[in-house]
């Protein structure tokens, strides 16, 4: 029976928006650029809230499901994303006391902590396990609530230690207040400190940065608004005598200090003012600091977006920022080189997914907040009037790679041979060859594509791997791609970079063809919404085993002659890679030839020779060493 409920909500959950790629800059009526729409709830069917404010995620470690929580006006929202084009609302948590427009959600562990500016409603604390044999839906009641504060603006679950922060209380000056929840169903009041005023919102991390004076402790970055804008900087780790470490200087048009983040190597925060975009008519901005002195701070200046949309909540992970900028939806910006300056000239806006379509102008509509931690890489969103949006970011890869059989030493460049004789398909290769794929396959191209002519003209298929950081004998995801005469590796349009819709994280990068050995990457390498290029041609990326391509000259190519796609280099025996060559021309005249796209044609002319020049054994027998025919050479793929 409940499988049966389970199906129905499903089935209901996503009658509004389904499933909608990002194509030609739009996922339906949402503007996006390299983010796609897998789902969206309405507020109906998160249970009819009149908005949705801040969101978290929790994955379960008993059976890695992953859910969505969501603050609403009138309570908390629990989603299902294990069919993240299909999410089900598992049940509610309604408000302690009253509805409100502010709900704060966070978690920690297998518990979630609820917090609202609703008078009187203190902090409800919600065993999550509880999801996983609900009724569908249900209405939950608290496990536990903390009453020693009433309202507040926003709290922080430490996730490295078991307490709990809320700020912008009516105690301790709207300052810290700590509660202790070892055991979260009997919270204390652990600490408080109310010397630097009223606080708007605060993240806390076990320091592990630069500042070797405060290596271990555990900081909070707390940041502050009402004409004293700034973010002080607190020793936290004793919770009976919270000291003050330091305060960001004075920044550009201070008008909301509302909110930031700590880069992961805790050298720089990154903070969004709620009100410099209305106030100064600015673009988005986002401050940049150099933290990595804490007791003195340096205002390093900010980063301007492409809107004139506020910023409102955003969280770094692999080295993005991932931030809700209210009515221009979420937006992705690269962080690499994040100290250089002219502060914010390195960084860059890779990705966005607008939630909210009437404008992206300063006012405070569409997108509250973000989760972008989920190990599936999805990202949940929620959008004030328009709900629960489930995305999922694309990641973006240039490879550069060459095949030993068609490359010319001269020009550097690799004939393009089967492209001019029209026997490139337009539909991959691979897949007919049995080649597993793994959320690739079936890609296909055009007649435009493959008339291009010079250095970017089309060689043959490729295929990509993404392959797992720890054990790269798992093939975590595949793409069938296009391999230009420059070596470049790009997508079916001929032009773009290979396209991944997996998690942001090092992968081994493993570039495979129909008749050459493939190669791997030796080390797990960043590929992310942040376009990455990675060159196997010229060494300046080590490859995984011994030998993985073959040296001519100064670069490095492929090797040639797996006509039988084994992975294994044989020219005498069992399944070798000369015979195929010999029975393709007809098995018994050995000066026959044959025309047209084959495994046999090593070196990719457009035809298959056994003997005389240009003859496609040869290159089999040189590439085992060329003097004792029984050598073999294996792929240094694993």
């Amino acid at each position: 029976m409940r499988s049966e409920l389970l199906l129905l909500a499903s089935l209901v959950a996503c009658t509004a928006t389904a499933q909608t790629p990002c194509a030609g800059g739009f996922a339906g009526i949402y503007p996006c650029n390299n983010v796609d729409l897998l789902a969206r709830m309405t507020l109906t069917q998160l249970g009819g809230p009149a908005n949705v404010a801040d969101i978290t995620g929790w994955t379960d470690p008993l059976t890695g499901k992953e859910y969505g929580v969501v603050g609403c006006s009138n309570g908390t929202a629990f989603v299902d994303l294990s069919v993240p084009t299909a999410p089900v609302l598992v049940g509610t948590l309604p408000t302690h006391t009253v509805n409100s427009l502010w709900r704060d959600v966070d978690v920690a562990g297998n518990w979630c902590y609820v917090g609202s500016e609703a008078s009187g409603h203190g902090l409800q604390i919600f065993d999550l396990t509880r999801l996983r044999n609900a009724s569908i839906p249900t209405t939950f009641t608290e496990d536990a609530h903390f009453a020693t504060f009433g309202n507040s603006h926003t709290i922080h679950a430490d996730v490295n230690n078991p307490f709990v922060y809320a700020v912008g209380t009516g105690l301790f000056s709207g300052g810290l207040v700590v509660v202790n929840v070892t055991n979260p169903l009997v919270p204390t009041l652990a600490g408080s400190w109310a010397t630097g005023g009223y606080i708007h919102e605060n993240m806390v991390i076990n320091y592990n940065g630069p500042d070797l004076a405060h290596v271990g402790k555990q900081i909070s970055f707390n940041f502050h608004i009402n004409a004293n804008d700034r973010v002080t900087i607190t020793d936290v780790t004793n919770k009976a005598d919270i000291q003050l470490i330091g305060t960001t200087p004075a920044y550009s048009n201070p008008s909301l200090c509302h909110q930031g983040w700590v880069t992961e190597d805790h050298r720089y925060l990154l903070m969004d003012d709620e009100g410099d975009e209305p106030n100064s008519m600015v673009n988005t901005r986002t401050h940049i600091f150099n933290i990595q002195d804490l007791e003195a701070p340096v205002y390093l200046g900010f980063f301007s977006g492409p809107n004139a949309s506020v910023d409102h909540n955003q969280y770094i992970h692999k080295n993005l920022s991932w931030q809700a900028n209210y009515t221009s939806g979420l937006h992705i910006v690269d962080l690499t080189n994040v100290g250089s300056l002219p502060a914010g000239s390195s960084l860059s806006t890779v990705g966005y997914f607008d939630t909210y379509t009437t404008n992206n102008g300063s006012s405070y509509n569409g997108a509250w907040s973000n989760y972008p931690y989920f190990n599936s890489g999805i990202v949940i969103v929620s959008s004030i009037s328009e709900g629960l949006f489930v995305l999922r970011p694309r990641l973006s890869l240039r490879v550069k790679a060459l095949l030993e059989g068609p490359y010319d030493q001269t020009t550097g460049l690799m004939y393009d041979s089967l492209r001019v004789k029209g026997q490139i398909p337009a539909a991959e290769p691979y897949t007919d060859l049995s080649y597993t794929h793994v959320g690739g396959g079936g890609e296909t191209t055009t007649a435009p594509v493959l008339a291009v002519t010079g250095p970017n003209a089309i060689v043959d298929w490729v295929v990509v791997e993404l392959r797992d950081a720890i054990t790269p004998t798992t093939v975590v995801a595949t793409r069938s791609a296009l391999i230009q005469r420059d070596g470049d590796i790009v997508g079916t349009d001929g032009t773009s970079p290979v396209q991944f819709t997996v998690a942001v994280k090092d992968y081994h990068i493993a570039v495979r063809h129909r008749n050459h050995l493939g190669a791997m990457t030796a080390a797990p390498q960043r590929v992310s919404v942040a376009l990455k290029s990675y060159d196997l041609t010229n060494g300046s990326v080590a490859l995984y085993g011994t030998e993985a391509t073959k040296t001519i000259g100064s670069i490095h190519a492929l090797w040639a002659g797996n006509t039988l796609r084994d992975g294994e280099l044989k020219y005498m025996g069992e399944f070798n890679d000369r015979d195929p060559i010999l029975v393709d021309i007809g098995g018994s005249i050995p000066t026959n030839t044959t025309i047209g796209y084959a495994l046999t044609d090593v070196n990719m002319d457009g035809r298959t020779i056994y003997v005389g020049a240009r003859n496609d054994r040869d290159p089999i027998l040189v590439n085992i060493g060329g003097s004792v025919p029984t050598n073999t050479r294996t792929q240094q793929v694993p």
